[in-house]
């Protein structure tokens, strides 16, 4: 028999198909068995601070939604990393508040706090969901610092993104902190089992964009196969943010009318 294991995390898909040894194989059966899929299956083990984020940013953000880096002014760096997480729940807070006044998407958020690399200044990594001038009022609201970049999730893909904010695993970690802070609300990635004839196989479905595919591994006593794949895109952000930005704007413009 085969087992499949499937991992969807909004359209990026992590699918793998492997010999599963019968419960009365000789420890050379299975030997031979590990030798073709210990390595596809260590592919979908999400057990890497990379992968656990590179999997939530799929299942929550879309390739528009937004990168920002917010750093700090000589004159307000924090004292500790709390500080910084203080503020940023002030940001987030007054930005949800700004979303629910307009009838815009729900806030989501992942957030890393760095400053040990480089010269060694604490600054934010933080990822938004996108509703439009999303830059203009995270500047308006991070008053502690001038220089804020702003990249789209698409300018680099999950999983470069996620090595990037997961840079400084190591360090955090001996501290007890997690590297990365995400919102209430963010979907989890959904994992399905499913036990399958030997002679099935796996194939990427029509129209998707195969990121990784290990081919067919055999011998005689296993194979297996594994694959990662984006489905296609929907409709892009960008045009509904246009949709979002005029309903943003009629609500301000409502609001100084009534004054």
């Amino acid at each position: 028999m085969k087992r499949r294991k499937t991992i969807r995390a909004g359209r990026l898909v992590w699918d793998v198909i492997y010999t599963v040894p019968r419960p009365n194989a000789t420890q050379q059966e299975r030997k031979r068995i590990r030798e073709v899929t210990a390595e596809q299956v260590a592919q979908t083990n999400c057990n890497t601070a990379q992968r656990k984020l590179e999997m939530l940013m799929a299942a929550n953000f879309e390739p528009d939604d937004l990168v920002f880096s917010l750093t700090y002014r000589d004159e307000d760096l924090p004292a500790s990393p709390e500080v910084t997480r203080r503020r940023l729940g002030k940001v987030f807070a007054q930005l949800r508040a700004y979303r629910k006044a307009r009838g815009l998407p729900e806030l989501k958020y992942i957030y890393v706090l760095e400053g040990r690399h480089g010269d060694h200044r604490p600054h934010v990594h933080l990822i938004l969901n996108a509703v439009g001038d999303d830059l203009e009022l995270i500047k308006s609201l991070w008053v502690w610092g001038d220089d804020i970049q702003l990249n789209y999730i698409e300018d680099r893909g999950y999983d470069v993104w996620a090595g990037y904010f997961t840079k400084e695993r190591r360090e955090a970690s001996l501290n007890g902190k997690k590297q990365f802070v995400g919102s209430r609300n963010l979907a989890r990635p959904t994992v399905t089992y499913q036990w399958v004839d030997d002679a099935a196989m796996i194939d990427p479905p029509p129209g998707v964009q195969v990121i990784d595919d290990s081919g067919i591994k055999r011998n005689d006593y296993a194979s297996c196969r594994y694959l990662k794949y984006m489905m296609p895109k929907k409709k892009p952000k960008r045009e509904n943010n246009e949709n979002l930005r005029a309903r943003a704007r009629s609500c301000w413009l409502g609001m100084l009318c009534n004054i």
